[in-house]
């Protein structure tokens, strides 16, 4: 019989052997262990990274949103200033100066296109009214264009005001998504 810390009646072959067992179980066990613990590891990074890059998206759909309405803003603004007077109007309905409405038409088109459901929350309300500033300052351009030769000097004062109106909302819109992008920097 041998006597280790504890009576047995096995050989030390057959210790060596119920040892050798006991070992490989607790070393499967273990590289089981660690395999969960290094699965669920690389599943939080991989979760944190696309968190990530969907966080980045969002800002760079918020980005190119600003862009458009900033150029949208400058756009209108040229247009207005070009437009600012009756002669002006007159000259440029009746094609002696040329303005570059297909620019315009390209605001217009790029801003219905805009694919509110890729937006966050907080921009969609925002940019229905870029849109919205777009489809009325070309509706009322088309219109003076068109009913210019019967508009009376009131009227070409309320088409002015109207654009300046329309110029003035567009500018809170851009705030507006510039507050959201910044916002968006921090968190």
């Amino acid at each position: 019989m041998n006597t280790l810390c504890f009576s047995t009646d096995l050989t030390s072959t057959e210790l060596a052997s119920w040892v050798q067992a006991i070992g490989t179980i607790v070393a499967v066990l273990a590289a089981a262990i660690i395999a969960v613990w290094q699965s669920k590891r690389q599943h939080q990074s991989a979760l944190t990274l696309h968190k990530e890059e969907q966080r980045y998206a969002r800002l760079e759909q918020a980005r190119t949103l600003l862009t458009l309405c900033r150029n949208c803003s400058k756009a209108m603004k040229h247009f207005s200033l070009e437009m600012s007077d009756r002669e002006s109007i007159h000259l440029i309905a009746t094609q002696i100066k040329y303005l570059d409405f297909g620019e315009l038409q390209s605001l217009r088109d790029a801003t219905s296109n805009i694919p509110l459901h890729g937006l966050p929350s907080t921009l969609i309300t925002p940019a229905m009214v870029l849109g919205a500033n777009i489809r009325q300052f070309t509706q009322n351009i088309d219109s003076a264009m068109q009913l210019h030769r019967n508009m009376d000097a009131l009227k070409f004062e309320e088409f002015i005001n109207i654009l300046k109106d329309i110029n003035n909302s567009l500018e809170l819109t851009c705030n507006d998504i510039e507050k959201e992008v910044n916002k968006m920097k921090s968190s």
